[in-house]
């Protein structure tokens, strides 16, 4: 199995231009702010009808569902918030559970935001670091067939941050 690429990109990860996308998402599945809100605005209501669905799902816990108008075929909604405040422990289970339904859906490339650093204030280098750590476990521990995975920093400055971290794990 070829080694899973790792990469940080800057901008916005609804034109993320692959497999899925993973949502910053509240265990409620509603498309509030941040994340959520660019979701529901590009990729149009068929996301909060599937979101309605399936939610809602523990924190810590992911659910998929299609990506309506954006340019990816998924949307993973990972739940590090909600019910409970964001976590190291929400962190790194959502990340992981976005991880295992990627590969269960044959997903090839899959874009993160890093979780639980928007809306729910949680430290970007932290939150970014917890995720690196969920994401060698995961590759390290599970056949996985995700050949590339996307960290997106929104501004030039906050991708530089995820930048350092990607580098240093």
């Amino acid at each position: 199995m070829p080694e899973t690429k790792i990469s940080v990109a800057q901008g916005d990860i609804t034109e993320f231009q692959g497999d899925a996308i993973v949502n910053a998402a509240n265990n409620h599945l509603i498309l509030g702010a941040g994340v959520a809100g660019a979701i529901r605005k590009k990729g149009g209501p068929s996301i909060q009808r599937e979101c309605d669905e399936h939610g809602p799902i523990r924190v810590g816990e992911a659910a998929i569902t299609g990506a309506g108008d954006l340019p990816a075929r998924y949307v993973i909604h990972a739940a590090a918030m909600g019910d409970e405040p964001a976590s190291r422990d929400s962190i790194e289970a959502s990340t992981r559970h976005a991880l295992q339904l990627a590969d269960e859906n044959g997903v090839d490339t899959i874009a993160f935001p890093i979780l639980a650093s928007g809306v729910a204030g949680f430290d970007l280098a932290d939150a970014a670091r917890i995720m690196m750590t969920a994401i060698h476990n995961y590759l390290e521990n599970y056949e996985s067939g995700i050949e590339e995975i996307v960290l997106y920093g929104y501004s030039a400055d906050d991708a530089e941050i995820v930048r350092r971290v990607v580098e240093e794990s």
